[in-house]
């Protein structure tokens, strides 16, 4: 459900007291906060969050949106306030059953509202969110320094003069767009009348090549160039890196190893270790031992013998020798 208001903020507004929550909103970007009521008993009618712009130009309207929910059990029509620089500047009614969200939108006027800092926000009975903004004039757009040309898959920097007319330090965005899309943003906070030096870098991988208009945009103001994306020139080198690297590992490392480490292994070790040990033992042990131990023993015995015979032959003629 949304409602939509629209309200005028008179010059005159009163002084903002008592607030239970700040929050500093950037553009587009959803502010949420728990209130100490909805911290202490998340009951009634909460205001979930708060959507408004950070900066507002005089005399223009800009848009604020809030979501409120229903946490009874029971359906309930809540007033639902708007409030600026602490003063109700709209009101509405919404109507919401039990666990129900809904969108109240409203529009600020800022017609007759001085240049400054201020602090919105939108409140229930038991709930509340609040919000900056700075009513001001936007940063001025002094130069523009960017390529004409980049070459796909490249970073393209670009760098942006901005300057900020207004009498006090105020915080805008400043914005990088390539052929109407955002890129890239920065908030930049500059003092009065001082100027800087917004630069991006954006990388344009991905991008067709093509001719492309790009921009750096302020909040009212901006600045227009071309640049051509080309192709990349060391696409093609790619694929025959990939072909030459894996067909010369694979034939080199797996024949080789497998041919020279078995066939090898298996023809020195095992023929020259049966030839050497088995034969050469029977033939040195046994045949020498056989014939060195039996015959010279054989030998000596007969000689022993024949003493004897000698030694009976020379007794037997000394007893003839007597008779005679």
């Amino acid at each position: 459900m949304i409602q939509t208001r629209t309200l005028a903020v008179f010059a005159a507004l009163l002084v903002v007291g008592g607030l239970t929550a700040q929050v500093g909103a950037v553009p587009g970007v959803t502010a949420q906060q728990e209130s100490p009521s909805e911290q202490a008993a998340n009951t009634g009618v909460t205001v979930d969050s708060l959507t408004a712009p950070q900066s507002v130009a005089p005399n223009s309207t800009a848009d604020v949106a809030a979501t409120v929910t229903n946490n009874q059990n029971t359906a309930v029509t809540e007033s639902v306030a708007f409030r600026f620089d602490g003063a109700v500047v709209d009101r509405t009614l919404v109507t919401l059953e039990p666990n129900e969200s809904a969108t109240v939108q409203f529009a600020a006027d800022t017609t007759g509202i001085e240049p400054g800092d201020y602090r919105h926000g939108v409140f229930t009975s038991d709930d509340g969110q609040v919000a900056a903004v700075t009513i001001s004039d936007s940063f001025t757009l002094e130069s523009l320094d960017a390529p004409t040309n980049a070459t796909a898959g490249d970073n393209v920097t670009v760098t942006a003069t901005v300057a900020n007319p207004n009498e006090f330090n105020t915080t805008q965005a400043v914005e990088f767009r390539l052929g109407g899309q955002p890129l890239a943003s920065k908030s930049v906070s500059l003092d009065a009348n001082e100027s800087a030096d917004v630069t991006f870098t954006v990388d344009t991988t991905g991008v067709e090549p093509d001719t492309y208009i790009h921009s750096v945009f302020t909040r009212d103001d901006g600045a227009f160039a071309e640049i051509t994306i080309e192709p990349a020139a060391d696409v093609p080198e790619e694929p025959p890196a990939d072909e030459t690297e894996e067909p010369p590992a694979d034939e080199t490392e797996e024949p080789p190893a497998d041919e020279t480490e078995e066939p090898p292994v298996n023809e020195t070790e095992e023929p020259p270790v049966n030839e050497t040990e088995e034969p050469p033992a029977n033939e040195t042990e046994e045949p020498p031992v056989n014939e060195t131990e039996e015959p010279p023993a054989n030998e000596t015995e007969e000689a022993d013998e024949g003493d004897e015979t000698d030694e009976t032959g020379n007794a037997t003629e000394e007893d003839a020798a007597t008779e005679s």
